[in-house]
């Protein structure tokens, strides 16, 4: 047992001791005993340092929770708690456990708190900042240091009054040279300051620290001579230091993401997998003689959030956050205990004076070490300035190691007098206890002051448009509140003046005019917004860029924890949209983010070339020849048996062929081994010959008969040379010749390859599939990330400049990313299907969780049967992994039955099967010219087509659409596989409005008008197919709608839920329609136009109707509404699932059949008892609800 260990349970030992009854005393009779002496109400030699480190947290909790609105440092108070428990046991009270943690080891120290905090502080890194800034970090880290270290050093030497020697100066100044990581970044961390200043300041601190340790061990050692050959070990020691470390850290986050990618949804398992590969990778490293530090933070760094499954991220922060916070606790109050208990003897009235100068002294020479560095960061990573390096200065807190190394010190046995061990002890604490003081509460003043963290003129409009919208939401929903038959009498003056949110920054009148430039004309009775200048457009424009990366980076996250983003994919994404962040000006474009995979091509040169060496004896066998022995020949060599022959013959060769560089063996053998080598060339012969016999000229056209015909030539030729140089003497140059020959057999071994080789090229091709489906998952989430964000422009510009602008690079950047889809789908159809079909799952099953987690909050599902389902749910996701990367593209028939408005209608399929034609084109062929007439519909089966010419105005007049919607970019998008062209066209009859051009070779189903009007005609059972079209446009049109006005709501989750209470209504030209009569929820204008009976406002598609308009007239040849019914209306008005769709169109046959039963009733026969099987009821149900929409479903009889 170590020293401290003995210490800190030598109080629990004593005590225990004292309560221990002797050998020759019965239990019994030593209570009686004491029981007549005394008797103990408190239990005697309990674990006091136990219950000292938990009353500490509970202290530090309490300061926390009192002091978080001031500026006063907890630890410092902490520290100082330690310092009065370390004069109690000094004086009044002899208290054991105080002094057995005085006397902590400093290794225990290390081990026990330096694994939080560094690993920390390297996980809150943004990697990509860091690796940018890597050298500016490393010149602060190892040569900063050292100059610091230095001149702390002949400081302390030349001034210090206590006439230190050299190397106790030295020591004292790598002490006082290191910083705490977490500390210096704590208090400008959440100020504005910009990321790039923090990652320094932290970088700095994390490899600052590495230095310390290490510099500090090294020159300790030199003191105490413990290097017999000082150069050699000093090197070795500086590359396990460096490159052994970064090496293990490396190979330990490669290890813990691959142990993380088989932990599915287990929260727990990836807080305590993270929490004990840090510190059993600390404690490795230490144990090896690397540095724990620099391992932690390379482990750090290439871990991130999404390393950790969706949602675990969160929790994972605050756990680590918990940890920092109290291991500094327990730093900083053992820190206080030492320095009262060990220090005391020596403190005098000028201590005072020298702490003071030592504070003083640190800040100096930092400073003057940054001055000096300066030149050389300003032309490195993002540069530097004064301001900065003020700022980074002053931000140096002196924590862990700087208190840890002075505990070493204290603690060490030398030759040293103690004074000096304990004045650097004292010092050092002192020191750290001052930072904390002074530098930490006034860091954040002294950032305002140089005006890093200003607030520029686009925060302030960011800032203002926000309370705005804010204020108009509370105005809103307290509107709707006084609607509230319980809250009718509530005191509303009073609860409008309580959330009343007040601008956050101090404005004065000049700032206030700019942010509202707006007049009101009383003549057009319209706001006129003052133009702004250049240099404002370009400050608004720079900070609405830096805000849609921000949103793009929260789009790739909430892709990855939805599960449409694999862990590789969302890692990539999000690391090249904070690579933007540094790049003025530029937006993240898909010519750039396809760097991130063109770079592993390789691996398809290398397949390639394998390929070419395939043999295979079943795709090799050719036609037989007539001839007997030739035909003989032919059987023999193309069967299985033949091929297992000679692999074995090479694998018995490699034994002799081994034997012959061994010289003991060689000398001893060599006429049996001579034999031997006649006996495999005489088969290998054979071999050949039949072979030749068997294949005739076709023999010498294959790769490996080649190579097997070089070696026999070899072979024969290395015999040939022996025997001849054998008879004739042995000179050098004849036995040189002859070990050429012979190591030319090992040639031999090479035929096993060839049996090989197409188990490499698998392996090659599920290497190649997983980077093509994350090459795919790229760009699909780049393409979803932009249609996110296009959503929030309006409320990120600021200015109709800044939105246009923007809005054009968005779309340009969406298009060339839909493009590079469309040639990834030509040129692998199998892998994205295959991603498809795994995303297509996905969501279905995220529906499904969304759904049960909806019934067990709402209490419809008990939480334990509800926890089994969850579990069956997870079980399907996990299953996921095991689907094939690749899945054959469907078929024109598999696709036209996947149709959504025929699908599970057979006679509709059927129908439209027989009148379907398979049409091909070439690239550059046009399919449809904007401006003609719709020939059909068409239904693409393979390739990619491109879309442009006008935006579809969904029956809007296109005078009207181009008030509304004024664009200066031309209507562009791509199309593949299973899209459909015409559809709204052909329901319409209008002419076309974009021309289709073919950018690949295309495959196209096609259905003629005249066909499709014959359908119609022909099933006219509701819900006609007619309906079933518009049905489906008008959902596509509404989700569109919904994510522009109301961003960040998972409306394909809330469509799904309502999707069987939507039916479309027909609204003709100049009829009136009542909406929102109590039974509606929302009414979606999907195409056309409409006016308001009452107001006279005039709406056009698409847009969702307000809900104080109960009255709309249609005003286009074509209105049609997409009306989402209540729930609650729905269930009252009938007892059918289906009855938002038999209301308006009455279903036949069977369907009639069910009204009778209640939605309760059918969902309780529908589902079984068993879980598992309740389980895929419920994902069935989710496409059931698809199908009664459209129609589709076929309830059977019971």
């Amino acid at each position: 047992m170590s020293p401290a260990n003995a210490s800190w349970s030598a109080a629990g030992r004593q005590g225990a001791a004292q309560a221990a009854p002797t050998p020759t005393q019965l239990p019994g009779q030593e209570q009686d005993e004491q029981g007549h002496d005394e008797m103990h109400l408190v239990a005697q030699g309990r674990p006091l340092t136990l219950l000292l480190v938990f009353l500490t947290f509970a202290v530090a909790a309490l300061l926390r929770t009192i002091l978080k609105e001031t500026k006063i440092p907890i630890l410092v108070l902490i520290f100082f708690i330690g310092i009065a428990l370390g004069l109690v046991a000094h004086f009044p009270f002899e208290l054991d456990f105080v002094r057995s943690i005085a006397n902590i080891d400093p290794v225990l120290f290390l081990h026990l708190f330096t694994p939080a905090i560094i690993f920390t502080a390297a996980f809150e890194m943004d990697f990509y900042i860091f690796r940018k800034s890597f050298w500016q970090v490393l010149i602060l880290a190892v040569p900063g240091f050292l100059m610091n270290c230095a001149f702390l050093a002949w400081l302390t030497y030349k001034v210090n009054k206590h006439n230190w020697s050299w190397d106790n100066s030295m020591l004292f100044g790598i002490i006082l040279s290191t910083t705490d990581p977490v500390l210096s970044v704590a208090s400008v961390k959440n100020i504005g300051l910009s990321k790039i200043v923090i990652n320094l300041i932290k970088g700095e601190s994390l490899f600052n620290d590495a230095t310390t340790v290490i510099i500090f061990d090294m020159y300790r050692d030199l003191i105490n001579k413990r290097h017999r050959e000082v150069v050699k070990e000093i090197v070795i020691k500086l590359l396990l230091k460096f490159l052994g470390s970064a090496a293990l850290g490396f190979l330990s986050s490669r290890v813990i993401n691959y142990w993380l990618q088989h932990v599915f949804n287990d929260g727990i398992i990836e807080v305590v997998l993270s929490f004990t590969m840090a510190y059993i990778i600390f404690f490795f490293a230490e144990w090896f003689g690397m540095s724990g530090v620099i391992s932690l933070c390379i482990l750090g760094l290439l871990l991130d959030s999404v390393s950790f499954s969706p949602g675990v991220d969160l929790f994972l922060y605050r756990f680590w956050a918990m940890l920092t916070f109290l291991a500094h606790v327990m730093i900083y109050l053992i820190m206080g205990i030492v320095i009262a208990q060990k220090t005391l003897p020596f403190l005098s009235s000028r201590l005072i004076f020298y702490i003071i100068t030592v504070y003083i002294s640190v800040n100096v020479v930092r400073a003057s070490v940054i001055l000096i560095l300066s030149p050389f960061l300003s032309r490195l990573g993002y540069g530097f300035n004064w301001r900065w390096g003020a700022v980074i200065v002053w931000s140096g807190m002196r924590g862990t190691f700087t208190l840890n190394m002075a505990l070493v010190l204290s603690q060490e046995d030398h030759q040293q007098s103690a004074e000096i061990t304990t004045s650097i002890l004292l010092y050092s604490g002192t020191t750290s206890l001052f930072t904390l003081i002074i530098n930490s509460t006034t860091v954040k003043k002294l950032v305002v002051t140089l005006g890093l963290c200003n607030i520029t003129l686009p925060k302030r409009m960011a800032m203002h448009n926000a309370i705005q919208r804010i204020r108009q939401m509370e105005a809103n929903a307290f509107s709707m509140l006084k609607l509230d038959r319980f809250l009718a009498d509530a005191n509303w003056a009073m609860a409008e003046e309580a959330i009343t949110i007040e601008y956050p920054y101090k404005l004065d009148p000049e700032e206030t005019s700019t942010l509202n430039q707006i007049i009101h004309c009383p003549e057009c009775n319209t706001d006129i917004t003052f133009e702004r200048s250049p240099q404002q457009i370009a400050d608004l424009m720079e900070e609405a860029r830096l805000r849609l990366l921000t949103a793009q980076m929260a789009s790739y996250r909430k892709q990855y924890c939805s599960g449409m983003l694999n862990r590789d994919a969302a890692q990539t994404l999000i690391g090249a949209a904070e690579s933007y962040v540094d790049i003025k000006g530029k937006f993240m474009n898909i010519h750039e983010v396809k760097t991130y995979w063109e770079s592993k091509g390789i691996l398809v040169t290398i397949k390639k070339w394998l390929s070419d060496w395939v043999y295979n004896v079943k795709e090799e066998k050719s036609k037989p020849s007539r001839n007997k022995f030739l035909k003989l020949c032919h059987q023999i060599v193309f069967t299985d048996e033949f091929e297992c022959m000679s692999i074995i013959v090479t694998f018995l060769n490699f034994f002799p062929i081994s034997l012959n560089f061994v010289e003991s063996v060689n000398t001893v053998y060599l006429q049996q081994l001579k034999l031997n080598n006649y006996y495999f060339l005489s088969l290998y012969i054979i071999e050949a010959i039949l072979k030749a016999f068997a294949m005739g000229k076709a023999y010498l056209y294959h790769h490996w008969n080649q190579f097997e015909l070089l070696i026999v030539v070899v072979g024969i030729i290395d015999v040939m040379l022996l025997n001849l140089f054998s008879s004739i003497g042995s000179p050098y140059e004849v036995l040189s010749t002859v070990t050429v020959f012979r190591t030319i057999r090992v040639l031999r071994i090479l035929r096993l390859f060839k049996h090989m080789i197409p188990r490499i090229i698998d392996s090659l091709d599920k290497q190649i599939n997983r980077q093509l489906t994350f090459r795919y998952d790229i760009a699909k989430g780049y393409v979803q990330g932009e249609e996110d964000i296009k959503c929030l422009i309006g409320q990120i510009a600021g200015h109709q400049k800044v939105f246009t602008e923007i809005s054009q690079i968005l779309e340009i950047n969406k298009q060339d990313a839909m493009k590079e889809l469309g040639l990834m789908q030509r040129d692998y159809p199998d892998i994205v299907t295959a991603v498809k079909t795994k995303q297509a799952v996905q969501t279905v099953l995220n529906t499904a969780s969304e759904s049960l987690q909806f019934m067990i909050s709402g209490g419809i599902v008990d939480r334990n049967e509800g926890n089994e389902l969850h579990k069956i749910i997870l079980r399907k996701k996990k299953q996921l992994e095991t689907l094939p990367s690749t899945i054959a593209p469907p078929t024109a028939e598999e696709l036209l039955r996947n149709v959504i408005w025929l699908q599970n209608d057979k006679a509709h399929i059927e129908f439209i099967q027989k009148k379907a034609k398979i049409l091909c084109y070439d690239y550059g062929d046009i399919i449809c010219e904007e401006s003609e007439l719709p020939q059909g519909i068409y239904l693409i089966v393979s390739g990619m087509t491109k879309l442009h010419g006008s935006t579809p105005r969904y029956g809007v007049d296109k005078a009207l659409y181009d008030r509304k919607y004024p664009s200066g970019l031309a209507y562009t998008d791509y199309l593949v596989t299973g899209a459909i062209i015409g559809e709204l066209n052909c329901l319409t009859k209008q002419e076309m409005e974009y021309t289709v051009t073919c950018e690949t070779a295309v495959q196209t189903c096609f259905i003629s008008i005249d066909d499709l009007l014959e359908a119609f005609d022909k099933f006219l059972e509701s819900p006609t197919l007619e309906y079933k079209i518009w049905m489906k446009i008008a959902l596509d049109v509404a989700v569109k709608t919904f994510k522009e006005n109301l961003p960040g709501q998972d409306w394909s989750y809330k469509m799904c839920v309502q999707l069987s209470n939507m039916y479309v209504l027909d609204v003709p030209n100049h009829t009136k329609c009542d909406i929102y009569d109590g039974s509606m929820d929302d009414v979606i204008l999907v195409h056309g136009t409409v006016q308001d009976c009452q107001l006279l406002q005039h709406y056009a598609a698409p847009c969702i109707l307000p809900k104080l308009c109960h009255q709309v007239q249609g005003t286009a040849p074509a209105t049609k509404l997409l009306v989402i019914r209540s729930s609650e209306k729905t269930l009252k008005k009938s007892s059918g699932i289906c009855s938002s769709i038999c209301q308006f169109h009455p279903l036949a046959g069977r369907r009639q059949e069910n009204v009778g039963k209640t939605a309760a009733q059918q969902m309780s026969s529908l589902l079984p008892k068993d879980p598992s099987e309740t389980a895929e009821c419920l994902f069935g149900m989710e496409v059931e609800h698809m199908n009664i929409v459209f129609g589709t479903s076929e309830i059977k009889e019971e």
